[in-house]
């Protein structure tokens, strides 16, 4: 996909920084390693600048978040673990020796996610009880107990049928924060 540089369908066509429909200037790629659950891989990121305001961004695949070489899958792991009641430092010293890190990156990662569910919160149930009207919500004892208990479940449920078709959980989450939704 990318020996002959970046397609066009992932050229920016509006700049975050200067909030315009603009041209972008191919700038470069550099690779990167990610940490998934599976493997350690190395993509290219390519890199465009901004005609009019002149700042420059990469371009991230979906699977990752900025300055973070842990894919969203592992991140996603550990916030399902610890909402399990595993403890962070069980969670750092179950996971691969690919994946080893600390109990503090992991706190990171939780209390990232926490403040993004947040800043979701209530606007995520509203978009999807308007796109799933017919979702027949659990009761009595099936009824999830926590925040995170239900997003997982609403994933469970709908997550072949969201635009784009995100891999996980957090791929949908990050997605919805960036759509306004």
């Amino acid at each position: 996909m990318v020996a002959n540089g970046c397609p066009d369908e992932f050229r920016p066509t509006w700049c975050e920084h200067c909030q315009s429909e603009a041209k972008f200037h191919k700038l470069g790629s550099f690779t990167r390693s990610v940490l998934t659950m599976e493997e350690l891989l190395e993509i290219t990121i390519f890199r465009f600048k901004c005609t009019l305001c002149g700042k420059t961004r990469g371009i991230l695949p979906s699977f990752l978040r900025r300055n973070y070489a842990a894919a969203l899958d592992v991140q996603e792991h550990v916030v399902r673990r610890h909402e399990e009641g595993v403890s962070l430092r069980v969670i750092s010293e179950q996971l691969p020796s690919l994946l080893a890190f600390s109990e503090k990156t992991l706190w990171r990662w939780k209390n990232y996610w926490k403040k993004l569910l947040d800043r979701l919160n209530p606007g995520i149930w509203h978009t999807v009880l308007s796109r799933f009207p017919h979702l027949l919500l659990p009761r009595g004892s099936d009824t999830p107990s926590s925040v995170w208990d239900w997003v997982f479940w609403v994933w469970g449920k709908t997550r072949l049928q969201w635009t784009g078709n995100p891999a996980n959980c957090f791929q949908w989450l990050t997605f919805l924060s960036q759509s306004g939704r």
